[in-house]
């Protein structure tokens, strides 16, 4: 039955056409400093969970406690997270909560394990690639750059593992 809760509200915003396509960068330049890393280290996250400091890839994801689409796709996310800490893929909650202790409650509730900040904290303004949510569940995901590779339904974060691909080095001659 969750499984057609989750179906049913991943279809309703394709049909409303929340999603956007997936855009992969092109080549990672090293010479950027890797822009997400430096603007996580200081903002004042609402759990003891920090970013992992050596992430390739974060995902922003806005979620709340009273969102029943959010409330569904959470087990799933929750489930990947162990999979994309390995693979250097940060999970970074926009709380949608009026309250931190609502956010926290939530994040408790599921044991997700990953830093949140509300959305109404100026700093998460200061993330490289974020953007306001249009409505939740919504994901964007950046490269430690800032550079964003996929924004749109919070259902897009099931797809990491084809968003969050190594980008191969062209060989020199």
């Amino acid at each position: 039955m969750k499984n057609i809760f989750l179906y049913l509200t991943m279809l309703s915003g394709i049909i409303a056409g929340v999603t956007t396509p997936v855009c992969h960068a092109d080549e990672a330049d090293d010479s950027n400093v890797p822009a997400v890393k430096a603007a996580v280290k200081d903002i004042e996250f609402l759990t003891d969970d920090k970013p992992m400091a050596n992430a390739k890839y974060y995902v922003y994801l806005h979620s709340a406690s009273w969102c029943g689409p959010c409330k569904a796709l959470m087990p799933q996310v929750v489930k990947d997270y162990k999979k994309m800490k390995k693979k250097k893929i940060e999970v970074i909650l926009i709380g949608h909560d009026k309250t931190p202790e609502a956010a926290k409650a939530y994040l408790e509730h599921y044991k997700a394990g990953f830093p949140c900040i509300l959305k109404s904290d100026p700093a998460v303004n200061t993330l490289p690639g974020y953007s306001p949510a249009a409505g939740i569940p919504q994901a964007t995901i950046v490269d430690a750059q800032g550079n964003v590779l996929y924004s749109g339904h919070g259902k897009g974060v099931l797809d990491w593992k084809k968003i969050c691909k190594p980008v191969k080095k062209k060989k020199k001659k």
